[in-house]
């Protein structure tokens, strides 16, 4: 490749990230609108990404459950629908700022493959400025089960996954040892039983060898239902599970 070719492409390159850019916002990037990416998906940037342009963020991918698939579209049947929940895109939309690169994709289901979830995290490391030691997934009920599924496939990925209302139970936990893990669930859970959150735990901690480091932690909010979210990620409930994320890396 020649010298011109190669300026020309560094131009391209960086027209294509800034044309992505929209610091201190909740965008709606829509199915098939950004190159690279078959999902539609909301974006968030933290307020001071255009003006420091040399340094990189931690991202946070949030999965939602059944009610949130769509057809990744700006409408009320796509991308919308991931606003109808108490979690990050919805918090942001109302005010609320956070010092990480949010990415939610939506799916036409939200049972992910692990590789669709693996593609959207590389795209994110291309298309964004990614610290890729500071990478977290969480997700609720069904998005909570692929957040479990992901991390054990790919725990050399993830600094620390949160799983909110979802079912760990059958799969290879022992892999995410040293993945920090913080899962909640409501004892009244009626849909997804608590035992998906209990028992993966539980295996890390107290059968896996060797053991969960750091400790894998679980909480449960007594007599709550399937919506043990909406207190999780607002931290009406009292925990702050991004300060907490975010003080792991790879």
């Amino acid at each position: 490749m020649s010298i011109l070719q190669r300026i020309v492409l560094g131009g391209v390159l960086l027209f294509a990230q800034g044309s992505l850019a929209a610091q201190g916002e909740i965008l709606a990037r829509p199915r098939l609108t950004v190159p690279g990416i078959n999902y539609g998906y909301w974006e968030y940037l933290p307020q001071d990404y255009d003006d420091n342009s040399e340094e990189r963020y931690p991202l946070v991918i949030f999965l939602g459950g059944l009610d949130q698939a769509g057809d990744g579209t700006a409408s009320a049947n796509g991308l919308e629908k991931l606003m109808g929940v108490t979690a990050p895109p919805r918090l942001i939309r109302n005010g609320r700022h956070f010092p990480f690169i949010l990415l939610s994709p939506q799916r036409f289901n939200a049972w992910w493959g692990i590789e669709e979830i693996d593609a959207i995290i590389e795209f994110a490391k291309l298309h964004y400025r990614v610290d890729a030691n500071r990478i977290y997934l969480t997700g609720l009920s069904a998005g909570a089960n692929v957040t479990w599924t992901y991390a054990v496939n790919y725990p050399h990925k993830l600094a620390a996954i949160v799983p909110i209302a979802g079912n760990g139970n059958g799969l290879p936990t022992c892999n995410i040892w040293n993945v920090p893990v913080w899962a909640f669930h409501g004892t009244a859970d009626t849909t997804v039983s608590p035992y998906g959150s209990i028992n993966p735990v539980d295996r890390l901690n107290n059968v896996c060898n060797p053991a969960a480091s750091p400790p894998a932690k679980l909480t449960l909010y007594p007599g709550v239902g399937h919506d043990s979210w909406s207190r999780t990620y607002s931290g009406s409930a009292g925990h702050d599970i991004y300060t907490w994320m975010l003080s792991y890396s790879l």
